[in-house]
């Protein structure tokens, strides 16, 4: 199988598609919710990481804001609230 960096941008949508007909049919919270980081991984590869400058986010699954810092890849590096510095994949990101 290939990584999701070298596939291309219908083998990641695919990808996706097949990942989400097995989160439908997981039988435990844990195997959904590591389908649902497969997914958010593959999705960050079909986006353009140079599109996401520093500022303010919502990231989905999160009541609190993300102050975005700079991205590596295609993970977008930064704190939400108080923590420590954390980071998400850049498909999980909706600039408010």
């Amino acid at each position: 199988m290939k990584r999701y960096g070298e596939m291309s941008r219908d083998e990641l949508l695919s990808e996706v598609d097949k990942l989400e007909a097995e989160k439908r049919r997981a039988e435990f919270p844990s195997q959904t919710e590591m389908l649902e980081r497969k997914i958010w991984m593959a999705k960050a590869y079909t986006l353009a990481a140079e599109s996401f400058s520093p500022g303010i986010y919502a990231v989905e699954g999160y009541s609190e804001q993300f102050e975005l810092n700079y991205v590596n890849g295609i993970m977008a590096w930064g704190r939400m609230g108080s923590e420590d510095e954390s980071s998400f994949p850049i498909s999980m990101l909706r600039r408010i």
